[in-house]
């Protein structure tokens, strides 16, 4: 059984680095998505690519977010033929071409796809599929590479073993259905947790932002975060999770020298002497949102991010992230590659991810 994914959007922000969650519950079914293509416009375009994913894929899930069912509905007909049945209110259906399934999803529709979308394909191939995964930041790129292998091997066929990668984030997949052996799952299990274990984040379909707001509401403890070079990147993926409010207190863009000084009491000295991108300036931007006693928690990031360096002789993708616990504030130097964008997200999903592991040894 091959599937594949559609993606029809009209914001160029939503899927950078791929996160939509209609897709990720697919896969969390257990139906690995060999191919997902993403769409920012209802043309011509689509339904070709529609089409062309049709010719190897049994299933094709076209996933709206933006456009109205019922007008990309009308063009899916035209193209391929066929009408939609068992459609939603919301505009969700499934059209069946020959031996192939297109399932039109707008990204409202969860319920539709749990209660309809799912049901449907279990009866159509005759079996039930599920799916494990391993989220990790910061793993070493060949070690990664050697794990997947092997769990390949061992594998031999009787699961499918996906790896994504973004920002120093792996997402490792694993696709297996009920002819699988209960063992072989339990060894991929705690293969991967055991070598995976200090880069390892959640065993389940979450994010970093996510995984940080739940821990801070289970210890009872409250965040502030100061950052530099990441701007308010950090702000923006913990202020994007439901609830938040609850534990997030502020976020402070010190980007000056002296925004730093008056709004943080990073000393003039520690600037003038080891810089702003140094593990001191780092060490008391997140020392000073403690000692403000408005949190308990504080994360600090300062760096360079390029294209151009500052005149400090440090080379671009240096960069220092604090976090302060409890008054104690452990501070990691990272020395990150590529280009503005990818060290600032590499550093932001860094930067939540350390805040995670220190809340869970609490």
């Amino acid at each position: 059984m091959k599937s594949a994914g559609i993606v029809i959007t009209n914001s160029a922000e939503l899927f950078h680095g791929g996160n939509l969650p209609m897709i990720k519950e697919i896969e969390a079914a257990g139906y690995d998505l060999t191919e997902t293509r993403i769409f920012r416009k209802d043309n011509e375009g689509v339904y070709l690519g529609v089409k062309a994913c049709l010719e190897w894929a049994d299933n094709v899930f076209v996933v709206l977010c933006g456009y109205a069912a019922e007008v990309v509905a009308e063009g899916l007909q035209r193209a391929l033929g066929g009408k939609f049945m068992r459609g939603s209110v919301g505009g969700a259906g499934m059209l069946e071409i020959g031996e192939k399934t297109l399932f039109l999803l707008p990204t409202q529709e969860s319920a539709y796809l749990q209660e309809v979308c799912f049901p449907y394909l279990e009866k159509k191939h005759g079996r039930r599929v599920g799916s494990l995964v391993f989220r990790a930041v910061g793993a070493d790129e060949q070690k990664i590479l050697q794990l997947v292998k092997k769990a390949e091997q061992y594998a031999d066929g009787r699961a499918n073993i996906r790896r994504e990668h973004a920002f120093g984030e792996d997402v490792i997949r694993v696709f297996y259905d009920e002819r699988t052996p209960r063992m072989l799952t339990d060894d991929l299990v705690r293969y991967f947790a055991e070598q995976l274990a200090d880069n390892l984040y959640a065993l389940e379909e979450t994010t970093l932002e996510k995984q940080l707001v739940d821990l801070l509401k289970l210890r009872r403890k409250r965040l502030c975060v100061a950052v530099s070079f990441t701007g308010g990147g950090i702000a923006a993926k913990i202020v994007s999770v439901s609830g938040a409010s609850e534990v997030y207190i502020e976020g402070l863009n010190t980007y000056a020298d002296f925004s730093k000084m008056q709004r943080l009491g990073v000393s003039e000295f520690t600037l003038r002497s080891q810089g702003a991108v140094s593990e001191q300036t780092a060490y008391e931007m997140a020392a000073g949102l403690l000692q403000q006693g408005n949190c308990d928690v504080s994360i600090a990031t300062t760096g360079l991010a390029g294209p151009k360096d500052d005149g400090s002789g440090l080379p671009i993708g240096t960069c220092y992230i604090a976090v302060g616990v409890e008054q104690n504030v452990y501070v990691y130097p990272y020395r990150l590659e590529g280009d503005r964008e990818t060290i600032t997200q590499t550093a932001i999903r860094y930067a939540l991810f350390l805040a995670c592991k220190h809340l869970k040894n609490l």
